[in-house]
């Protein structure tokens, strides 16, 4: 079972604006991503909830 303290949701500012922040998935010992947000958002805490939304979902896709 994949435990939830592996994985982290990083916001990072990849663009130029509006639209400059994406979140990004990282697992305990990988230094790239294992998923990122395919769009980009105007303010870091839209990016943070979208990328919490995409790890939940990502965990339960595991779980099943």
């Amino acid at each position: 079972m994949i435990d939830h303290e592996d994985f982290s949701v990083v916001v990072k500012n990849r663009a130029s604006p509006p639209k400059p922040w994406r979140w990004e998935i990282y697992r305990a010992g990988r230094s790239s991503p294992v998923e990122h947000s395919q769009v980009y958002f105007e303010s870091m805490s839209e990016a943070t909830r979208a990328g919490k939304a995409a790890l939940k979902l990502m965990l339960s896709e595991y779980q099943a």
